[in-house]
Formats: structure tokens, C-alpha cells, sequence
């Protein structure tokens, strides 16, 4: 078995590979697991940093205080940053620390436990949970760029005036393109080429369902995930507007557009999310279906330590 291998064959014991460790495998023949730890740690280090610098930016150009906590993007930034450096911390251990449950239990091995991708457990549905963490991570960034160019940028309600991204310096043009921009790039780029995490599929119809279905443990479930995670929010909007006596976006203020419009604010920002959801879904299903040859092969991981 080489440690380079990014191939996932079938385990027909157990009928699929958990989310967990999808999430440590390229599906694709040519990104082996020495450059997938490379390419993971080069993204979370690039998220890290920028995120440092927007967060600075925030604070010290656009004067947003306590604000900078409330807004969507940055947010949904931050999220999207801690799920890379998971990620890259998941697939480094898997390929240079594998069997650490296999060994004597000491302080090195709980450490690695700890690090490493956690097993699937049918009683705490662990494998849902992370499902719709990783559609909120790949989905939001779309959200937050849907919502600066199609509605901020026409109406004016951005802090950095479009006409003034590309004339203010490179920083200013560093921050927006890397909120609005990259962030969507990296989440495009994680569904179609870093990880192997699938959609539901059902086997022939002399076969069952697969149960968990390893991605999208059900499409209810994520939908009503990132409903509740986009009303969590809204939520959050309102606790803002106590602390700043602002809202992060106008719509959401009664006071400049009215109840009627702020409700259907609330509904239309959850039906954008599930929306972008729903692109994830359709992505992921091209890409599953281009590599659909290269995870059938009879090679790579014949059994994938846990």
C-alpha cells in the first residue's frame, strides 16, 4: 500500500468509506496524498494569513469595531478557515500516522487520536453534523458574494465604494477580492479537486440504499441544517444591532426598509444559502461522475485505517 495513493475502492463489507476520511482523499488519479497534504497546507496557511489581514483591514480601514464580529462574510470566512485547517490537520495525520489506534496507548498516541479523522458513529450522527459543516463552508462563500455584487454594490450600502477597489491601493483590492472573490474559488476548487466526499446514490435495485451516504447524509437534513444555520444568524444580525446600533446589512433593518421587507430578507437570505447548497450538490455530482472510473480501480487503500 503506498502512502501516495489518492485512490478510495469500494469496501463492500461496510458498503462506502466514512465522511471522515473522504475528506483526506482526492478522488482524482493524479493528486496523490503527499501533494494532497501539500495543496491542504498551502490553502489553510494562505486562509489563515489573509483572514488575519482582513480582520485587521476591518478594524483599523473601515472603522467596523465590534461590527466586523456580526458580518456575514466574515463569518462565513472564518468558518471556511477553521474547516481548511481540519482538513489539512486530518490529512496529514491519516498519511503519516495511520494505525496510532493500533498501537500502545501513551500520550504521543491519544495526541494523534485527537488529530486524526474521528470514526463514524451511528448514535451521535457525527457524520450529519459534519456534512452540513462542510455544505455551510462550501456554499456560504457564494452567499456572501451573491449579496455584495448583486445587492450592495448597485445600491451603494458597501464600505469600499466600487469604483474605489481597484484605485485605493493593494490592500483595499487585497480584502474585497479575497471576501468576495477567492473565497468562492477555494470552495469550488475543495468540492471538485481536494476532497472525495460524494452525494446519495442508490446501488442497483436488487441492492439497498446506501446508509449513511457518506456526504449528504440526507437532503432534508442539510437543508434544514443551513435553514437553521442562516436563521441562527439572522439572530445574530439582531444581538449586532444591540451592540453597535447597527445592522451588518441594510435589509435586515426595519428602519430603512420596513417589517415587510426585512421579513422577506430573512426568508430569501435562507433560500440563497440552500440555493448555493444546491450547487454544491450539482458540482459534486459532475465531479463524482468524472471520476467515477478512477474510484472503482482495485488499488489504492484495499482497507483505510481509523
Amino acid at each position: 500500500m503506498s502512502s501516495s495513493t489518492a485512490l478510495l475502492p469500494k469496501d463492500n463489507k461496510k458498503g462506502d468509506h466514512p465522511i471522515f476520511l473522504r475528506v483526506c482523499h482526492s478522488p482524482w488519479l493524479g493528486v496523490g496524498q503527499k501533494a494532497l497534504v501539500g495543496l491542504r497546507g498551502l490553502v489553510a496557511a494562505y486562509l489563515v494569513a489573509s483572514f488575519i489581514m482582513i480582520i485587521d483591514y476591518e478594524i483599523k480601514h473601515n472603522h467596523h469595531g465590534w461590527l466586523t464580529v456580526f458580518e456575514f462574510s466574515n463569518l462565513q470566512y472564518f468558518i471556511q478557515v477553521l474547516y481548511h485547517v481540519i482538513a489539512f490537520t486530518w490529512t496529514y495525520m491519516h498519511l503519516h500516522y495511520p494505525h496510532h489506534g493500533s498501537q500502545t496507548q501513551s500520550a504521543a498516541t491519544r495526541v494523534q487520536k485527537f488529530l486524526s479523522p474521528p470514526r463514524q458513529h451511528t448514535s451521535t450522527k457525527n457524520k450529519t453534523w459534519f456534512g452540513i459543516y462542510y455544505s455551510a463552508t462550501n456554499s456560504f462563500p457564494y452567499t456572501s458574494l451573491l449579496i455584495h455584487w448583486a445587492i450592495l454594490v448597485p445600491k451603494n450600502k458597501t464600505t469600499i465604494p466600487a469604483d474605489q477597489i481597484f484605485n485605493n491601493g493593494w490592500f483595499t483590492t487585497f480584502f474585497v477580492l479575497n471576501k468576495f472573490g477567492i473565497s468562492a474559488l477555494v470552495g469550488f476548487i475543495e468540492v471538485l479537486f481536494f476532497s472525495s466526499i460524494r452525494i446519495p446514490e442508490a446501488t442497483h435495485s436488487d441492492s439497498p440504499i446506501h446508509h449513511p451516504l457518506t456526504c449528504f447524509q440526507t437532503i432534508g437534513a442539510h437543508t434544514a441544517g443551513l435553514t437553521v444555520l442562516s436563521f441562527i444568524y439572522i439572530g445574530w444580525t439582531y444581538i449586532g444591532y444591540i451592540v453597535q446600533d447597527k445592522f451588518a446589512y441594510y435589509f435586515f433593518d426595519h428602519k430603512q426598509v420596513g417589517w415587510e421587507y426585512v421579513i422577506s430578507s430573512w426568508f430569501g437570505f435562507a433560500v440563497l444559502n440552500n440555493l448555493f447548497f444546491w450547487f454544491i450538490y450539482g458540482l459534486t455530482a459532475i465531479r463524482q461522475q468524472l471520476t467515477k472510473k478512477g474510484e472503482n480501480k482495485k488499488s489504492g487503500y484495499q482497507q483505510l485505517p481509523q
